[in-house]
């Protein structure tokens, strides 16, 4: 079977949707005999759920209606109303077996990488998310990312499915510039020339790009990402169960079930990115997950600080008994931006409009 970008994009905004609407589905997955216990039952609180879709586009040729002779095109993008945003460039990598050059990283063992291409000689698409990333008023920044997957082959994605992103490198558009004018001397990133991004097969946070030759060391945006997505919206949900909970005034078993239900997400989280619960700091529920899970895990120093940083937020939760004011979550990395969704940019010529029209988005919270 032929394997295509498409099928990773896909598979992996699947798999993002799942994990942001996840501790819905553990809060509220409470076995069926509970419900006719009047004092146990649970509202289905109807919340806003995830989606992801794609621009709607609208253009204007500057100067010319047919935009060949003012330069360009003035382009309205609209994309789903509220909540925030990641606008998602996916690209599937050829894996390369040798070193590009004497000059780069992979000269050095191991040799293996992935190659990605970002820019090309005839379509500077790297350029086109820059501007999205800096479109005047969108207040977007480093919600624009590419998605870079060490995934080979259609047997390596079944291999992998459900944990796709957990090998999947999330890059900020704005970063790889950054790190280029910080270089000594400044390296800048020109149009019109192929542009690469290759990310060592054995070690995600070896990194290089070129053309020009130098290593990308920021590591990536996953923990700030996964973590975002999971936060605006596990805020939401237990918001509402809290303000449920208190209203009602409601007894201690409520408190049971949700305590109950945060350990079963914990515990998923663990298995998703593959960390042991005694590599996190989890004095809480340690000796019982401990207890519960006792599967070998790669513990990969990337997996666990992403898994780090979504308990840090979660911790704030913890112990319902002690929240008088419920903690807000800011997010470090998904845009909200302007009240009608609509950013405003210029884009050079139609094969970057078409470029656009496949970028994706998600939405959450």
């Amino acid at each position: 079977m032929e394997f295509h970008e498409k099928t990773l994009e896909l598979n992996i905004t699947h798999e993002l949707l799942t994990l942001a609407d996840s501790w819905y589905w553990f809060l509220y997955d409470i076995s069926l005999w509970k419900y006719w216990r009047p004092e146990w039952k649970l509202p289905f609180l109807n919340y806003k759920k995830s989606t992801s879709g794609g621009f709607h586009i609208t253009t204007e040729g500057k100067n010319d209606p047919t935009g060949n002779a003012g330069g360009g095109y003035d382009v309205r993008i609209k994309a789903g109303l509220g909540g925030h945003l990641l606008f998602i460039q996916y690209k599937k990598g050829d894996l390369v077996k040798s070193s590009p050059s004497p000059e780069s990283i992979f000269s050095n063992s191991p040799h293996e990488h992935y190659l990605f291409k970002i820019n090309s000689t005839t379509t500077n698409q790297h350029f086109l998310l820059k501007n999205l990333a800096n479109a005047e008023g969108s207040k977007i920044g480093n919600a624009v990312v590419y998605a870079l997957p060490l995934i080979e082959s259609m047997e390596d994605l079944e291999n992998n499915a459900g944990k796709i992103i957990s090998k999947t490198k999330f890059i900020s558009v704005l970063e790889i510039d950054k790190q280029a004018a910080n270089q000594n001397p400044p390296i800048y990133i020109k149009e019109d020339q192929e542009h690469n991004f290759r990310v060592c097969k054995k070690n995600m946070e070896r990194c290089e790009v070129n053309q020009t030759f130098f290593e990308f060391n920021k590591g990536d945006s996953s923990k700030e990402i996964f973590t975002d997505i999971i936060m605006l919206n596990f805020l939401k949900v237990t918001k509402d169960f809290i303000k449920y909970f208190q209203n009602n005034r409601l007894n201690i078993e409520y408190i049971e079930i949700f305590e109950l239900s945060l350990m079963n997400f914990k515990l998923y989280i663990l298995n998703l990115f593959e960390v042991s619960i005694n590599r996190v700091n989890e004095p809480r529920i340690q000796n019982i997950l401990s207890e519960l899970d006792k599967n070998e895990r790669k513990n990969e120093k990337r997996s666990i600080e992403i898994v780090e940083s979504i308990f840090s937020e979660i911790r704030k939760y913890e112990d319902l008994t002690k929240i008088n004011e419920i903690p807000e979550y800011q997010p470090k990395f998904l845009a909200k931006i302007n009240d009608n969704n609509i950013i405003n940019l210029e884009v050079q010529n139609l094969e970057l409009l078409q470029s656009l029209e496949n970028l994706n988005y998600i939405q959450v919270g």
